[in-house]
């Protein structure tokens, strides 16, 4: 107890050497601890959109493949020179299904889309003369959730370029599809049901409900069509628009598309339970200048479960929309994904990556702000412990005097380096508490002006480049087989941006690691000062002294 009490004492002793070097100490942790904070919330940053670019799989269409095959198909035909109709590759949901069994995969997220009509409810702004059973050929935009439009053919999320068609139906079905509840967005209303789980049940929204006085065990019920697309190997001799055939024991009606091309499609019907009325906080049109039609209205979906939808179609048929995403155990297992889907019959006129080069963009800023406080923190803790060992060392050798008096009057070795350090421990657990507090409170106005000091940086070297600052990915551009629904063009659609902000915190693991470094250097400081002390016996001490 002497030791330590005699430490306190010698605090406010020799209060101008002390402060000096609390000073140094002070400057030392405070910096520090930004240069922590910065660079565990910027590691956290990056980890998280690693893993999400580098483990979330792209399928997209090999477009030289593309063209090489509309060139030969143009050849075969004699077609005019300069005239190349480009066929977007499809895949069915039967393929997106079986890719969900890859071992490689550490997830799959798969919902599925179709439109209806029903005679028995009214959808929200539809109109008298409403004529959404249209049968559209080839690519059609079906409008999604988040006011967009998942444009394709349907079952593919494909595109059909050039073709434009409407909604298919004043109502959208979807199966599995319930990212709005896990964003917040929507909600089961209060005392309103449970959330669906088998075969023909049904959440429908609380204003769809008001509309048709719609009440949890209803049955509603709902049409749509199903189409199947004819090759050049249907036999079209003897048939015209409208008639109806057999193909696989399920009855069609033929649809004339052009002149030479037949469709078969066929209605089906079926019922659903509502089990759950949903609150709806979306924009029931996102877009202002969207038009007001039942198609388009939000509050018009119906979300039942995925076997529901996919239990209406047989193989081959096209009007339900299936979305799947992939996300790999981990980046390096690509190879091992390409491998089972090409095993499952993925032609190579498909293309399967992952967004590296989008990552890359997106986090530079954050990575060269991660490294430059890497570099920051070596150097203030080198030139901060050469400056603290200096002082310290000058400090207990002006202190040899007292050292030797404590030694004659029979101080062991131990509790001499014991009050040393103890004197240097309490010095830093002071520093230690304000140096946390100083950078905590400026750690976030230096991130900003770093971040925004990087991403200037980036732009500049791009422009030197003659390149561009920012590149389009899955998020807006490029075409993906997967994702929420949304509008996907080809080529086309917003591009990714860098990050040009980051909230940073002080967490429990950069609390730790400041503690741990300033224990050690208090330690270190105090190991090396005493080294050159207690060497001496303690009658030589005060002969030097006399």
């Amino acid at each position: 107890m002497y030791v330590i009490a005699n430490a306190l004492k010698n605090l406010t002793r020799n209060s101008g050497r002390n402060l000096l070097i609390a000073a140094i100490i002070l400057a030392i942790i405070s910096t520090t601890v930004v240069a922590l904070i910065i660079n565990n919330t910027a590691r956290a940053v990056i980890d998280s959109y690693q893993d999400q670019f580098a483990s979330e799989v792209t399928i997209t269409p090999d477009m030289e493949k593309v063209r090489e095959e509309a060139m030969a198909r143009m050849n075969e035909s004699g077609g005019a020179v300069g005239r190349v109709f480009l066929q977007r590759p499809q895949l069915s949901p039967e393929q997106l299904l079986q890719f969900t069994t890859s071992e490689a995969l550490k997830e799959s997220r798969v919902y599925a889309s179709m439109p209806a009509n029903s005679d028995q409810i009214t959808a929200i702004d539809q109109s008298e003369d409403d004529d959404t059973t249209a049968e559209q050929p080839g690519g059609a935009v079906t409008f999604g959730p988040d006011g967009g439009g998942s444009a394709g053919t349907e079952g593919s999320g494909g595109v059909a370029v050039g073709k434009v068609f409407g909604a298919g139906g004043n109502f959208r079905v979807y199966g599995d599809y319930f990212a709005d509840f896990d964003e917040g967005n929507r909600s089961l209303a209060e005392g309103s049901g449970r959330m669906p789980e088998r075969e023909g049940e049904a959440l429908v929204s609380a204003d769809l409900a008001d509309e048709n006085d719609l009440a949890i065990g209803d049955t509603i019920t709902l049409t749509s069509s199903l189409r199947l697309e004819l090759d050049d190997t249907f036999d079209a001799q003897g048939k015209s628009d409208g008639d109806t055939i057999t193909l696989n024991g399920t009855e069609y009606t033929l649809s004339l598309i052009d002149d030479t091309t037949y469709q078969a499609s066929r209605e089906v019907t079926f019922d659903l339970t509502i089990v759950g009325i949903y609150d709806d906080l979306t924009d029931a049109y996102p877009d202002p200048n969207m038009p007001t039609f039942a198609a388009l209205n939000r509050r018009n979906e119906i979300l039942t479960t995925l076997d529901t939808l996919l239990a209406l179609r047989k193989t081959d048929e096209q009007g339900v929309e299936v979305q799947a995403t992939y996300f790999l155990t981990s980046p390096d297992k690509l190879d091992a994904f390409i491998s089972d889907v090409r095993g499952m019959g993925l032609t190579d006129e498909f293309i399967v990556s992952t967004n590296s080069a989008q990552y890359e963009q997106t986090v530079r800023p954050v990575q060269s702000m991660k490294n430059l406080s890497l570099m920051f923190l070596a150097v203030v803790l080198v030139l901060g412990s050469i400056i603290l060992l200096l002082l310290t060392s000058i400090s207990i050798r002006e202190r040899k005097y007292e050292i030797g008096v404590l030694r004659a009057m029979g101080m062991k070795r131990g509790a001499v380096a014991l009050g040393l350090w103890a004197e240097l421990l309490m010095i830093t657990l002071f520093c230690l508490a304000l140096g946390i507090a100083i950078g905590s409170l400026v750690a976030q106005p230096i991130t900003d002006a770093l971040i925004t000091q990087q991403v200037e940086a980036q732009k500049n070297e791009a422009a030197a480049q003659g390149g561009p600052t920012m590149i389009g990915g899955p998020q807006g551009g490029g075409v993906t087989i997967g994702g929420g629904p949304g509008m996907r063009i080809i080529g086309g659609g917003a591009q990714a941006q860098p990050l040009t902000e980051m909230d940073v915190s002080l967490s429990a693991t950069t609390l730790a690691q400041v503690a741990l470094l300033a224990l050690a250097l208090a330690t270190l400081a105090g190991l090396v000062s005493i080294s050159r002390i207690t060497k001496y016996e303690p009658i030589k001490i005060l002969m030097e002294r006399n």
